[in-house]
């Protein structure tokens, strides 16, 4: 007789090739006769689907992501940057240079025009990360800092932050006593207290009045004259006893002489501004030729270069001094006013003239010395047989005519050559004064 064992369920055991992540979760029966606990297990997926890798997880929305599509799947290549977008980082603006990166599928939606198509674009050109538009403001910010160079710094040093007028060396010590008497009379002013508050009773009429603006007015005086002191003896601090070795012994006995009229104002200060263009020399300004240049109608222009024209007439004064180059305007001239005024020099000057033969236009002829400007009363007392009858005239001397002429638009009034025109016209001058120099040497010899 054989024995039969009872049959027992058996379990087949399996390996899961795909092993997920379990998370427990405990969950409490709300019933009250119950103490037991029910324990419900929940499976929670947090990586990819496909369950390639383990380390591949794929976060909601759009983040910035370094594996250059080898975990994520491959959306596109920027076309502007070159960046690999992959899955993570998404369709939509490039996270480096903001071009549109969008899948082939989406790509060719697009280009079809549709309604939809067209949604999906705006779509996907609003994406953008967190923190886009403060990126956006402080880049431009610093853009503009940088385009304007404005100083937005300041150095605080605590050295000259207080000054004590009291403490310095440059005062007696008679004066320094002095400032400090009154420093603390100051001090002890601001920090006393209402109860020695003055006030004036009137026992005719009955009013108060509060004395405190006169006493504050009264400081007020006494602080402006220690400034006063401070300041005249910093001023003079220079001329003290203590510094006469670096004077000159022949200035010992030197005196100065009081001037009434020399006494400033209170708080008045001396004004040393000086200007370069104040210099009034005459020689000084011959040798000087800063590059100023008039414009003049032809045939006046190539008159006045020839030294046939000497005064030339204007409606403005100019305080212009020295040497002034001439230029051409662009007008031509013509043939019966040149003849007109050829006819009208001869018969003023007497002599044969060597007048020009061209009028060139639009163009640098030359430069003349200008000696002074004058007004047309004084004009007429100086020169009572002047050609020019403008309100105010120039004396010109020391023409000079350009063997080469340089192109150039004219401008109103006197105006400043370009550097480069400038220069190239004071070598060409200096040139043919070499060759004039060589000639007569040659001819003298």
């Amino acid at each position: 007789m054989n024995y039969i064992a009872p049959k027992t369920d058996k379990k087949k055991k399996g390996k899961n090739k795909n092993e997920d992540i379990v998370v427990e979760e405990t969950v409490e029966s709300s019933q009250p006769s119950q103490d037991k606990v029910k324990k419900k297990t929940k499976f929670v997926n947090l990586y990819s689907q496909e369950g390639r890798a383990r380390d591949v997880i794929l976060l909601k929305g759009r983040h910035l992501c370094t594996c250059e599509a080898s975990k994520h799947k491959l959306i596109n290549n920027c076309l502007s940057c070159g960046r690999i977008i992959c899955e993570q980082e998404g369709s939509g603006p490039c996270l480096f240079c903001g071009e549109l990166v969008v899948s082939r599928e989406e790509q060719n939606f697009i280009n079809t025009g549709t309604k939809q198509a067209n949604q999906l674009l705006q779509k996907l050109m609003d994406q953008k990360p967190p923190g886009w538009k403060a990126a956006i403001e402080q880049r431009d910010r610093l853009l503009e800092y940088d385009r304007n160079s404005t100083k937005r710094t300041r150095v605080i040093d605590d050295q000259s932050d207080y000054f004590s007028p009291s403490t310095t060396v440059w005062l007696s010590q008679e004066e320094r006593d002095y400032l400090a008497k009154k420093e603390e009379e100051s001090l002890a002013y601001k920090h006393q207290s209402r109860i020695n508050k003055p006030i004036k009773f009137s026992l005719v009429d009955g009013r108060a009045v509060d004395l405190t603006f006169e006493y504050e007015d009264f400081y007020n005086h006494e602080e402006s004259l220690v400034e006063d002191i401070e300041n005249n003896f910093r001023t003079l601090s220079f001329l003290s006893d203590e510094d006469d070795g670096d004077i000159h012994p022949s200035m010992a006995n030197m005196k100065p002489k009081f001037q009434e009229s020399c006494i400033l104002e209170h708080g008045s200060r001396l004004d040393t501004k000086t200007s370069l263009s104040r210099i009034q020399d005459k020689e000084y300004l011959e040798m000087v030729d800063e590059g100023y240049c008039l414009s003049m109608h032809q045939p006046w222009a190539s008159l006045l270069v020839a030294g046939i024209k000497k005064h030339e007439g204007r409606d403005w004064y100019t305080s212009h001094r020295g040497r002034l180059w001439i230029a051409a305007t662009s007008k031509q001239p013509d043939k019966k006013q040149i003849e007109e005024l050829k006819h009208v020099y001869t018969f003023n000057q007497g002599d044969e003239l060597k007048s020009p033969v061209l009028y060139p236009v639009s163009c640098l002829l030359g430069s003349v010395l200008v000696t002074e400007c004058l007004g047309q009363e004084e004009y007429r007392i100086k020169f009572p047989d002047g050609e020019s009858e403008s309100p105010f005239v120039f004396i010109c001397e020391d023409p000079q005519e350009l063997p080469i002429r340089f192109p150039i638009q004219g401008k109103p009034k006197i105006y400043r050559l370009d550097p480069k025109i400038h220069e190239a016209a004071q070598n060409t001058m200096m040139r043919a004064a070499k060759i004039r120099a060589q000639k007569a040497k040659q001819s003298a010899g």
